[in-house]
């Protein structure tokens, strides 16, 4: 069903631009505006990344050599090959992100937040992202099941230790605190019988789940008030009978697509009871936001703060850019506060006004000079404290350049007065006008233009730097 299937999308003209901000990344400066179902019709395709092979998991056993002094040369190596990994298959998936663009990767980029996980093995990574992929749009029961089986989930969230007579709960208790049903629809007991449940849950040397029937607990379990021998498949249908789960899962959707302020409980109340009714299937949920009246009114355009990934994926599909060297994404990703396959913890990262504080927005409005007005920046991110970091460089100054296509955007811009290419450039660039005064200066800073392709460049980073620009 998932592959065959596409959401249908009612969306009168002026909304097209909302849509496409965010349910995709936004229209690239190649796409045709009114043709929405086409860009759909792309998330049939699930085209994985293929960027990391398997390896010998024997040879990157990392707690089977930390205690060992004469090992720590081999550590060094290891996680420096693991970083260097990772920081291949982010720029992968950001490259995917800017070329395809589809409510497929936008679905997995939202999942990849919502079961935030981290692993220093890049195949594991990988294969959870894909797994994600695969299942974005599907059936919410199929996905929570693969990723609970997942061996990036089991290894991050402890359950390799997690065996009978010595039951480790922090898998059990994240799932229903953080993937399904929220605080306050669970127990204590439910947590300790449901990490008795999925004892045994483990995954071999080639990176697949397996069940280890020695470690698992057959014994008899009261969950949620059911005695019986529950395995932990039946734990996870459990969760989701409740219907709590659902309307966890649609409030969360709500405020990533709609808004995370402006909530309608009636909204809630009908979608979340939709959802449940269809037995968790997700492109039906996304096809009533889509098509709602919450989603389309004007209240909530414009509103949503663009998480870091957002914003730069964005200034590459609206010029074109391509970095000079890959790296300095990675560096932007953690100078902004979010870099892929590193969440901060397993709750995943912020969202809304929990991107932004004064440092972060003065950085924001910066990076288009930054990267098209060839200045260098001394600025230092914010130190999480993780060795293992990605994008941690030792240098007090650093270039940015990003190259865009401003011969295209000349040609496909460029009107016939400057009045009206600087009007076709912000609605091109903005989900809504910026101020009369920010506009004067964007006009008058790209007036100083000797020909048309500087005057774009000009007008470009000027409409970049203003503060509307942070939002879809």
């Amino acid at each position: 069903m998932d592959k065959g299937s596409i959401v249908s999308i009612l969306i009168p003209q002026p909304k097209v631009k909302h849509l496409m901000n965010r349910a995709s990344f936004g229209l690239g400066i190649s796409e045709d505006a009114g043709n929405t179902q086409q860009l759909f019709q792309k998330s049939r395709k699930i085209i994985p990344l293929d960027i990391v092979k398997i390896p010998e998991l024997d040879k990157i056993d990392l707690r089977s050599l930390k205690n060992d002094p004469t090992k720590k040369q081999m550590i060094k190596d290891l996680l420096g090959k693991s970083r260097q990994e990772l920081m291949k298959l982010n720029i992968a998936w950001v490259d995917k992100m800017v070329s395809e663009s589809t409510l497929r990767e936008r679905m997995t980029f939202f999942w990849h937040g919502h079961f935030a996980c981290r692993t220093l093995i890049p195949y594991f990574a990988q294969q959870q992202n894909n797994a994600i992929r695969a299942l974005a749009l599907g059936s919410f029961r199929d996905l929570l099941t693969s990723i609970s089986k997942d061996p990036a989930m089991l290894q991050f969230l402890n359950n390799q230790q997690n065996r009978k007579d010595h039951p480790n709960e922090n898998f059990a208790r994240e799932v229903m605190e953080l993937f399904t049903l929220g605080r306050g629809n669970y127990s204590e007991k439910d947590i300790k019988e449901a990490a008795r449940a999925f004892t045994g849950w483990s995954f071999n040397t080639a990176g697949q789940y397996q069940f280890r029937e020695k470690q698992h607990d057959f014994g008899n379990k009261i969950f949620r008030g059911k005695s019986k021998n529950f395995t932990g498949e039946e734990v996870l249908n459990s969760i989701l009978d409740d219907k709590a789960s659902a309307k966890f899962i649609t409030i969360k959707l709500y405020k990533y697509f709609v808004s995370d302020s402006n909530i309608s409980p009636s909204a809630i109340e009908d979608w979340s009871t939709s959802f449940y009714n269809s037995d968790y299937d997700i492109q039906k949920l996304l096809t009533k936001i889509f098509n709602s009246s919450e989603f389309n009114d004007p209240s909530n355009i414009a509103t949503r703060i663009k998480s870091p990934v957002d914003l730069l994926i964005g200034i590459q599909r609206q010029t074109n850019g391509r970095f000079d060297n890959p790296q300095s994404l990675v560096f932007l990703e953690r100078a902004l506060g979010q870099i892929l396959f590193y969440p901060p913890n397993v709750s995943g990262w912020p969202s809304g006004k929990g991107w932004i504080d004064s440092s972060s927005l003065a950085f924001r409005l910066t990076i288009p000079m930054l990267l098209f007005g060839g200045v260098e920046t001394d600025f230092e991110a914010r130190d999480d404290g993780d060795a293992n970091g990605l994008g941690k460089e030792e240098r007090s100054k650093r270039k940015l350049q990003c190259n865009a296509d401003w011969a295209y955007l000349a040609d496909k811009f460029t009107k016939t007065s400057s009045s009206d290419t600087l009007q076709s450039v912000q609605e091109f660039l903005l989900s809504k006008n910026t101020t009369a005064a920010n506009q004067q200066t964007v006009g008058r800073v790209a007036s100083a233009a000797t020909n048309d392709q500087e005057f774009i460049k000009k007008a470009f980073i000027g409409y970049m730097s203003v503060p509307e620009y942070q939002l879809c």
